[in-house]
């Protein structure tokens, strides 16, 4: 905002338009901040009326340049500070969506409210779909309502100025956590590696030397180093989930579950099946596998029947498709529903299965990363279902 009024005056003073130096001049002694309006209007009439109902309102701190064209207008832009822009679509040089895209491209930190007829409304809201902060229609157009909008323009604006700003700088410090995972993944698996290859030689060259009990040692500390592994990568792949985004493909999901199926290619007293037939969408295809892959490998790894069953639904449900992977397993307790999606959460024993606690937690981070939410049902020893949804 400019601090008095005489501010932003000459270039309407220049141009004729109807400006500060049509209003009492008095007015210049105050210390009242003023809100400096650009005024965009080819019509002297319209011109007076919208200055009026700005001057009748009822702190009557603004202050008006007024330009009767698009040209004029982009000028007196470049050479002032403007708070907010109140712009009529129809100009002598310029006309309808383009008279918006020509200011806005130019000056997109100015907030804009349209000025429009009552029968272009429709051109009104796709100028506020594309960054607009609001209209009015000069037929019912009143003092209140005008010096309200104008206001309210200027404060959503500076929001998100704000917002774009908070957005920049947090995904700034997502690269650094992902270049920070990197590189911490990278200086812990090194030297993991060394301690796997001298674990690896000892068994190797050393096992006749070993009783049982030795034996069951080293065969403990092997399967402790390659947790520690797979823990490392959980934690990167966690730290990617809500980062990393890929182009959405064509996938028929049919043909993407029949891989996964066969990359997990469970024991031959589990059968995996798929009810029905799965759509063919546009998804992130990788992340969409990395999700049914968790689901499926954590469904196979826990099972305890002799006879396994799991199997991949979909439900059409209007905004978005339901996708539920059940199985015949354990089950899992009530108490446990929301916790197994934390970050190293586990609810069945590490040394028996080797979890992490990490794969249902980058599994709910993608899924909610697409606005979907997911979930268990289960009951114990009657096995679980795990659903997650996809918005369309």
């Amino acid at each position: 905002m400019v601090d008095n009024v005489t501010q932003g005056v000459k270039p309407a003073e220049i141009r004729g338009g109807i400006g500060l130096s049509d209003m009492d001049t008095t007015k210049t002694l105050t210390t009242v901040p003023t809100i400096a309006v650009l005024l965009v209007e080819d019509s002297p009439t319209e011109a007076m009326l919208i200055t009026a109902l700005l001057e009748e309102s009822s702190d009557g701190t603004f202050g008006i340049v007024h330009s009767k064209s698009l040209t004029e207008a982009l000028q007196v832009l470049e050479e002032s500070h403007f708070d907010v822009v109140v712009l009529d679509l129809t100009l002598p040089d310029s006309s309808g969506m383009d008279t918006f895209a020509a200011v806005h491209k130019r000056h997109p930190q100015v907030p804009v409210v349209i000025l429009t007829a009552n029968h272009s409304r429709d051109v009104a809201l796709e100028t506020v779909r594309l960054g607009a902060q609001d209209y009015i229609v000069k037929e019912k157009v009143e003092n209140m309502q005008l010096a309200l909008s104008l206001r309210y323009a200027i404060t959503r604006k500076e929001a998100e100025v704000r917002q774009a700003a908070l957005m920049e700088q947090v995904a700034k410090i997502n690269h650094e956590l992902e270049s920070f995972a990197h590189v911490v993944s990278h200086d812990l698996k090194a030297p993991l590696r060394g301690v796997k290859n001298v674990v690896q030689w000892l068994v190797e060259d050393y096992t006749d030397k070993f009783d049982d009990e030795g034996k069951e040692q080293m065969k403990l500390l092997v399967s402790r180093v390659e947790r520690m592994e797979n823990l490392i990568d959980g934690i990167l792949n966690y730290s990617r989930a809500g980062c990393l985004r890929e182009d959405l493909s064509q996938t028929d999901l049919n043909e993407m579950v029949g891989s996964i199926i066969d990359l997990v290619a469970p024991p031959q007293h589990i059968t995996i099946a798929v009810e029905k037939s799965l759509p063919a969408l546009a998804c992130e295809q990788t992340r969409l596998s990395q999700v049914f892959q968790n689901l499926l490998s954590n469904a196979v790894k826990y099972m305890d029947k002799p006879q396994g069953r799991i199997t991949v639904t979909c439900a059409d449900e209007a905004n978005y498709w339901r996708f539920s992977v059940n199985d015949n397993g354990p089950g899992i307790e009530q108490r446990h529903f929301e916790r197994i999606f934390e970050l190293f959460a586990t609810v069945h024993g590490k040394e028996d299965h080797q979890s992490t606690g990490v794969g249902l937690a980058v599994v709910k981070k993608i899924v909610e990363s697409w606005g979907g939410r997911i979930w268990v049902e289960s009951e114990v020893g009657r096995g679980s279902t795990f659903s997650f949804t996809l918005p369309k």
